[in-house]
């Protein structure tokens, strides 16, 4: 029985996905369950399992393909099946039209690497033929994972050059890694260097000179791919107002050190976590930044659910923090933690992400004064937290110096009107100035 291969969705939304390597070649058997085909989507590279047990009987797609979800991508089946003919059923428009046993298939579950050392399979294979340790390897994959080239690399670096050899690459740019000795055990000579600038000039490319600085061609990985996708949608369909308001955390930070004073390095709270608690508390009190719009209608979400933007290499993740008025300060400094980690490793899952109501964007940490963040569609809001400074500040006669920071908050402005985002900010402002109030307000578990 021929079965159809998918590119799956890894949640509601992945529009698409990389084939980064086909793990089985045609006529090759594979059984239902083990891996197929390494894929990369824009928060985590992963391999997809195979749909059923059979022979793999056509690769539709080449590996580097960009892929929509749930476009057919090759055939498992028994030697002799018929193949259908190139776009008869593996069209993108037919995606709509598959069956709810076919569209199961699809999304059936990711087996992800755990291995101490991310790598693929070839970088894994290479490694033991050329005895590296993969711990010497700098990863070059946009997840942080080891690929096959790294190693080759590493590989072709210690096969060493003559000295002429060393000196004809500095002064001519030409990276040793880059190129294939044909002296002794491999050592680099004189002639590999010419043969490298030869090729490179006849291609129009001549090697730059020493000192000076040329341009490389990057693609985009997935991740940054769908990141600007989403960036400029969200710029041209929105139509987004920016309002700040300056909050005195004098007290809050004071009592992150009171409750920080008795805690483990890795148990203490960010001043992150007490905004991420805050704004659950006035997300309560504010219904219309729990909104996302239509068309013509809007969605209200009564689960108080918070992204908090993560930087990872190469890209931005945006895990969620899940019924934050139900957990106390501390449970939710834990689980911001680990989804933050999570992020990093690449293993976040599509429970870990979307369907929040609003994201906080922290760039304090690196001085940050001022910034207007672009809203995460469908939320309808996002917080930019800023840098805290001193500020020399007149009271009842009296100078005092007091620390300050600015919340950037930018809303959509067909849900919501300057009013209501005013409100919202007074309510935040107001919870982080009373940080006992954002500690008190436990929720069901209690403080």
């Amino acid at each position: 029985m021929l079965t159809k291969v998918y590119m799956p969705k890894n949640g509601m939304d992945m529009t698409e996905g990389t084939l980064v390597r086909w793990l089985k070649q045609v006529g090759e058997f594979v059984e239902a369950g083990e891996g197929i085909m390494e894929i990369e989507t824009d928060k985590v590279t992963m391999e997809a399992e195979a749909p059923a047990s059979g022979f793999l009987l056509e690769q539709l797609y080449a590996e580097g393909s960009v892929v929509p979800v749930l476009t057919t991508v090759g055939y498992i089946g028994e030697k002799g099946d018929r193949i259908p003919e190139k776009g008869e059923d593996s069209a993108p428009a037919a995606a709509a039209e598959i069956r709810r046993e076919e569209r199961a298939a699809a999304e059936a579950p990711l087996k992800r690497r755990d291995d101490e050392i991310p790598a693929t399979p070839l970088a894994k294979t290479i490694s033991k033929q050329y005895q590296i340790d993969l711990r010497s390897v700098t990863p070059g994959g946009s997840r942080g994972e080891i690929r096959g080239a790294d190693v080759e690399r590493i590989y072709r670096s210690r096969k060493g050059a003559t000295p002429l050899a060393a000196a004809m690459s500095r002064k001519l740019g030409i990276e040793l890694s880059q190129v294939d000795g044909t002296g002794f055990r491999g050592k680099i000579t004189k002639e590999d260097i010419l043969r490298v600038q030869a090729a490179a000039e006849d291609a129009g490319c001549p090697a730059a000179p020493a000192g000076s600085r040329p341009q490389r061609e990057i693609p985009l990985n997935t991740m940054r791919r769908v990141i600007s996708r989403r960036m400029l949608s969200s710029h041209l369909e929105i139509p987004p107002v920016t309002a700040c308001v300056k909050v005195d955390v004098t007290r809050l930070l004071a009592l992150r050190e009171e409750v920080n004073a008795s805690r483990d390095k890795a148990e203490r709270v960010s001043i992150n976590d007490f905004i991420i608690k805050a704004a659950g508390i006035a997300l309560l009190k504010n219904e219309r930044f729990r909104m996302s719009i239509d068309k013509e209608r809007y969605i209200l979400r009564d689960q108080i659910d918070i992204g908090v933007a993560v930087s990872v290499e190469d890209g931005l993740l945006v895990p969620v923090v899940r019924n934050v008025d139900q957990k106390n300060l501390f449970q939710i400094s834990h689980e911001a933690k680990e989804l933050a980690a999570t992020a990093r490793r690449g293993a976040l899952t599509a429970r870990d992400t979307g369907n929040a109501c609003i994201t906080i964007s922290n760039l304090g940490m690196y001085g940050t004064y001022y910034f207007t963040p672009i809203i995460n569609q469908p939320e309808a809001s996002i917080i930019g937290v800023c840098s805290i400074e001193d500020e020399l500040t007149l009271a009842d006669g009296q100078i005092s110096v007091r620390k300050k920071t600015i919340l950037c908050t930018t809303y959509d402005h067909r849900i919501i009107n300057g009013a209501e985002a005013s409100g919202f900010q007074a309510d935040l402002k107001a919870l982080l100035e009373r940080p006992t109030d954002i500690l008190l307000a436990g929720g069901e578990y209690g403080c």
